[in-house]
């Protein structure tokens, strides 16, 4: 097994509307504590802050969550490179930056992207697959992790499982496939098809090569935006109009669906992206009317 430690980078740029009034524009839900005691942005910062594993991580976020990120990771004690983007472009150019910047430190450097408002219930479960995947990564595979479902969703996207790699748990991918309804999502479940959770793990130069094949204008926006990048206090921001020249896409539109190198581990780690309020409500303890509260509360014939 490789030795080289992973890079996190973690993408903190959602608005998190789906869950409004609760999560808002100004406060979006990955700095809210939600369903534990801190944000599921110092949640993720604690899953990987094992040394023998991790390396320090890279977060890219918006400009004007700089003080709450940086707050947030002082409270967590963790050190990082704060990346600021001056507008969000979905996830595929904040990944080509953060390869760039962590490729010029080291070409293959291993990098894990993770969402910062996912829920991880199993921790060492997830650090146990980001080691079982990393020799498929290092050897230049963009592995994605794929849930074993607990059931028939229709609000995730899932993955088809192809062959085994090579004294590996990983496999290469077959398919990706779209939210599909509840009778395509049923046959799914039944013939082993996996939920795509949105955590990659893939060697820095091998991510720049596929974007280079895939979307040049979005690695020459990274590189240029990389070129660019200003120091300002324990920030790195990138120059604006260097970086509005990348395509708005995600990386699973711009390269994932797209390369013949991506490969997936079946994981189970307790995972969800609380997407809605009834994925919040199934993260939370309830009462015998299946009710849950925060704070003091008084409920009169409430019922779920």
């Amino acid at each position: 097994m490789p030795s080289s430690l992973i890079t996190p980078v973690i993408i903190c740029g959602g608005s998190g509307t789906r869950l409004w009034p609760l999560s808002r524009e100004s406060q979006p839900k990955q700095f809210i504590p939600l369903g534990g005691e801190t944000s599921t942005f110092q949640q993720v910062l604690a899953r990987v802050a094992d040394p023998g594993i991790f390396a320090p991580p890279i977060v890219v976020t918006n400009t004007e969550f700089r003080f709450t990120v940086a707050d947030q990771l002082q409270r967590s004690g963790v050190k990082a490179d704060i990346i600021l983007e001056p507008i969000g472009r979905d996830s595929g150019p904040a990944i080509a930056v953060a390869a760039e910047f962590a490729g010029r430190r080291d070409r293959e450097a291993i990098l894990l992207v993770l969402a910062a408002d996912h829920i991880v219930h199993d921790t060492e479960a997830f650090r146990r697959s980001c080691q079982q995947a990393l020799a498929a990564a290092a050897q230049g595979h963009l592995v994605t992790f794929g849930l074993h479902p607990s059931g028939p969703a229709t609000s995730y996207g899932y993955i088809r499982p192809g062959a085994k790699l090579e004294d590996s748990a990983v496999h290469a991918v077959a398919a990706f496939v779209e939210k599909p309804d509840h009778e395509t999502a049923t046959r799914y479940v039944a013939e082993g098809y996996l939920w795509n959770c949105g955590n990659f793990l893939f060697r820095a130069d091998r991510m720049l090569e596929e974007l280079a094949q895939f979307e040049p204008q979005m690695l020459a926006a990274a590189q240029a935006s990389v070129d660019d990048i200003a120091h300002d206090l324990d920030f790195l921001r990138l120059p604006e109009k260097a970086f509005l020249q990348a395509p708005k896409k995600s990386i699973d539109y711009a390269v994932m669906e797209r390369t013949a190198h991506a490969a997936v581990l079946p994981v189970n780690f307790g995972w969800s992206d609380i997407g809605s309020w009834n994925a919040l409500w199934k993260e939370l303890a309830h009462d015998k009317d299946g009710n849950t509260t925060d704070g003091p509360t008084a409920l009169i014939d409430t019922h779920n």
